[in-house]
């Protein structure tokens, strides 16, 4: 069904700067308001840039030497495992619904200071590819692209790499549950 996003989201980043690209500077106060998750599971560092008319979020994270899987994904040879991979990613996805939801596209991207991240669930990972290491100590870009939305449903494909190179990849669908009021 996405082939086409596939295939060139395998060699080269999604992200393509446009005139609409907005740089950004979104650290862990502003992520705690979009996102659910919390420490030790918060895999996002920071959001750098954002194109909300292209459907677009660029972010970071430091794969740090300290991290406690790496005392088991494996010793002697330590990999970032693939799923906090796709759990990176699809952290900055939901960020990216969050602004999609809230920012007008071109206007300065802010996050309210009271804002509170929309409740969720995983439907499914349509496609999800490794094609090389993540390792203690590096700087992973992350790339997040809407690709279908609807009032409850989104389907983003996602990105990890490593300077040019795609790491991983993976296509997913999130259903937005009903705001309690």
């Amino acid at each position: 069904m996405y082939t086409k996003l596939i295939k060139s989201g395998r060699r080269r980043s999604l992200f393509t700067a446009a005139e609409t690209t907005q740089p950004a500077q979104l650290g862990r106060a502003e992520l705690e308001r979009m996102l659910p998750h919390r420490d030790p599971f918060l895999l996002l560092d920071g959001i750098t840039r954002v194109d909300l008319v292209q459907g677009l979020v660029e972010g970071r994270r430091e794969v740090r030497a300290d991290d406690p899987v790496f005392a088991g994904h494996f010793p002697g040879d330590p990999v970032y495992p693939g799923v906090l991979l796709l759990e990176m990613v699809g952290q900055l996805g939901i960020c990216l619904q969050h602004l999609l939801d809230r920012c007008t596209p071109g206007a300065d991207v802010r996050i309210a200071a009271d804002d509170k991240p929309r409740a969720l669930r995983l439907l499914k990972v349509q496609h999800a590819m490794f094609q090389g290491a993540v390792r203690p100590g590096d700087q992973l870009t992350l790339v997040a692209k809407s690709v279908e939305n609807s009032d409850y449903v989104s389907v983003c494909a996602g990105q990890a790499m490593l300077g040019d190179a795609v790491q991983a990849l993976a296509i997913y669908e999130v259903f937005m549950l009903e705001d309690e009021g």
